[in-house]
């Protein structure tokens, strides 16, 4: 997104990189509403990846009684197995489109946890830092 300069927004200039400091000592409740924030991007993303987990786990079950079916008895048809690739198929392109919204949503989160919270917790370390299991 681009600042009304026309320039582009660039989080790692020091003027940008201090929100975490100011929200600390600003008393304008500020730091409040970005915990609820971070609260309600955890949840999502707690959400999206619970919708992943299921995406994955009907895929493996339909194709374990599609498998199941075709060599239970030499009488079924065997073409039922391309069904079952059809149908994986339709789960990976669902899985794909959940997964894209997931790390979106994702990212949002370790922003906030690298530039925000990691400098109100220890300003002293800066921005972005990628020790002590953050990354």
């Amino acid at each position: 997104m681009a600042d009304p300069r026309g320039d582009e927004f660039d989080p790692t200039t020091p003027d940008r990189r201090e929100i975490g400091r100011e929200m600390v000592d600003d008393n304008s409740g500020l730091g409040s509403v970005m915990a609820h924030a971070y609260r309600g991007e955890i949840d999502r993303v707690g959400t999206w990846r619970q919708r992943l987990d299921q995406t994955t786990t009907w895929a493996v079950t339909v194709l374990a009684a599609i498998l199941t079916w075709a060599f239970s008895s030499d009488g079924n048809p065997h073409y039922i197995l391309l069904v079952g690739v059809v149908v994986v198929t339709i789960f990976l392109g669902v899985e794909a489109r959940r997964y894209r919204d997931y790390d979106l949503f994702r990212s949002r989160v370790r922003l906030l946890q690298q530039n925000l919270f990691a400098n109100v917790l220890d300003p002293s370390e800066g921005v972005g830092v990628t020790s002590g299991g953050w990354n």
